[in-house]
């Protein structure tokens, strides 16, 4: 429903975000860490979101970066773990921390989070260790880029979507032809050519 909000932060409480955009008040539930992250009231704000849709709730959650909401997908698919444990265990470790103790099957960084089990960690190592690799090989690696490389791969895996291809192998095109000096024209003149278009 909406990929990301950017605006105003109007309100910031108890892991509650209000982003204004445009004189509408969005109501985002986020991580701790993303919470201590995004800035303070009056600065401006980009959260990307996730619609979680129950029979009686609708929630919008907010996350710092694609990586983030990735991962929160992917821990919400594992048996047992809901969106507030998910958050909680967002606030506890980074998404990228989360990933490679994942890829490395050591569920030790999971221990000192409140409220996560022997049994759901050992749950999440194995249920996430194929999904995650995935978001591990792709994600992670984009973490030498800056922020502004990192806008430009997530814009330029959306163009070639558009052009009817899959996501995950937009997103190795994009990642075996970026490199730090690459503008929008040039990213994808490489990827072009590299699919023979």
């Amino acid at each position: 429903m909406f990929g990301f909000i950017k605006g105003i932060i109007a309100y910031k409480l108890n892991n509650i975000v209000v982003l204004d955009n445009n004189g509408v008040g969005y109501e985002l539930i986020v991580s701790s860490m993303c919470f201590n992250h995004i800035g303070d009231i009056g600065e401006e704000a980009k959260l990307w979101t996730h619609l979680y849709v129950r029979e009686d709730e609708m929630t919008l959650i907010g996350f710092e970066d694609l990586q983030e909401r990735e991962v929160f997908r992917k821990l919400i698919s594992v048996n047992g773990v809901g969106p507030k444990m998910a958050l909680t265990i967002l606030g506890g470790i980074s998404a990228k921390d989360l990933s490679l103790a994942i890829a490395t099957q050591n569920p030790s960084f999971l221990k000192n989070i409140k409220g996560v089990g022997t049994k759901i960690r050992e749950r999440i190592m194995l249920e996430l260790k194929e999904k995650m690799n995935s978001v591990e090989s792709v994600q992670l690696s984009m973490t030498n880029f800056g922020q502004e490389q990192n806008m430009l791969f997530d814009n330029a895996v959306s163009i070639l979507m558009d052009w009817g291809v899959q996501k995950t192998v937009a997103e190795q095109i994009i990642k075996d032809n970026i490199k730090p000096d690459d503008n929008m024209e040039t990213l994808l003149a490489k990827a072009f050519r590299d699919m023979g278009r």
